[in-house]
């Protein structure tokens, strides 16, 4: 059950970490404020998922 866990997490950050490049990658060609404030509300739910798998809570 564990193991099963873990996995889903490294799933869960594959698709944070490409969506945060490929989202990165389309700001820096198209310079829109919309896709910037997407960027940051991604980044926002990345670092409270990091929190959350550091301190387990």
């Amino acid at each position: 059950m564990l193991e099963k866990i873990k996995n889903q997490e490294n799933i869960i950050m594959i698709f944070f970490v490409v969506t945060l490049v490929g989202v990165g990658i389309y700001i820096i060609v198209d310079r829109s404020i919309i896709d910037v404030i997407y960027f940051g509300v991604l980044m926002y739910y990345f670092g409270r998922f990091l929190m959350i798998r550091k301190n387990g809570k």
